[in-house]
């Protein structure tokens, strides 16, 4: 049992989770048709038929704004490259429903000024309480859980196996003595630093290699056992220091950060990101408005 629940990747595993991601969802349905206690017979936009219960249009707004938000804005446009993009859809998507309720109140209720409608008590903005506030901080706090701590101790487990996977191999080998793997070592840094091999984005391991006349599983073996590292991983180092270099330089302040990005051998800007915030626990842009102080 205990073997089955480390193994993550198991098939019974991955089905408890997506069970428990399911009724993490049907009991938050739960709560808003249940516990809130909403008349859903009472009259949508009269507030005043309400005078003790929730607003049954504010109680569907904060559903739905949720899953927008969860599901549809944050995994996809919520970065610092997108950030224009993520507000102009949820002006869109949010704010503008709001106006239409604020519309459709004035033709159903008459007597009741621009200023009351939209602070009315079925506000899906500014009621009290927020069903817009609410839903937000509730969506950043579940996508902060699952993207930020599940997923990213995930990824940390997922390159632990295969670091073991690949050391596995060299278990009771010699391949390399210790005085034959720091010379490897020096000749590898000389490459890299010297000839500047790291900036073909389509380098791999057997490059490397034949460039230092020596076989691919040594260098693999220096990677992993001497220096605790794999291939792409040590590639990308100079990768980014290069980016760090080139993004000083005053003949480059015209380029992107992402053509920069490029130049320096990273294969796509996925990737750029993903290796420059693992070396320096720092985005790009983070990086480039510090050293622009």
């Amino acid at each position: 049992m205990r073997a089955l629940l480390k193994n993550r990747n198991h098939p019974l595993i991955k089905m408890l989770k997506s069970e428990i991601e399911i009724s993490f969802h049907l009991i938050f349905w739960l709560f808003i048709l249940s516990a809130l206690n909403v008349d859903w017979t009472a009259n949508w936009f009269d507030s005043s038929l309400r005078p003790n219960t929730p607003a049954p249009l504010s109680v569907i707004a904060f559903a739905l704004f949720f899953y927008v938000n969860t599901f549809l804005l944050l995994p996809k446009y919520f970065s610092i490259s997108r950030w224009k993009k993520y507000f102009a859809y949820a002006i869109v998507l949010f704010i503008l429903p709001e106006l239409i309720r604020v519309v459709i109140y004035g033709w159903t209720i008459s007597n009741l000024s621009f200023e009351s409608e939209l602070f009315s008590r079925d506000s899906l903005l500014f009621a009290s309480p927020s069903p817009f506030f609410i839903s937000i901080n509730a969506s950043f706090i579940y996508r902060l859980t699952k993207d930020r701590l599940l997923t990213r101790k995930q990824i940390q487990q997922r390159g632990e196996s295969v670091q073991k996977k690949v050391s596995e191999p060299y278990k009771d080998a010699n391949l390399l003595t210790d005085h034959e793997a720091r010379k490897l070592e020096r000749k590898l840094n000389e490459l890299l630093a010297d000839k500047e091999i790291f900036l073909n984005p389509k380098l791999t391991l057997r490059d490397v290699a034949e460039a230092l006349d020596c076989t691919e599983k040594k260098v693999s073996y220096l990677l992993n056992q001497y220096l605790e590292s794999n291939f792409y991983e040590y590639i990308n180092k100079y990768r980014a220091d290069k980016f760090k270099a080139e993004i000083a330089k005053t003949a480059n302040k015209n380029l992107s950060m992402v053509g920069i990005a490029l130049n320096c051998g990273f294969s796509s800007k996925s990737s750029f990101y993903r290796v420059f915030k693992l070396h320096m626990d720092m985005s790009p842009a983070e990086y480039l408005k510090r050293i622009s102080r």
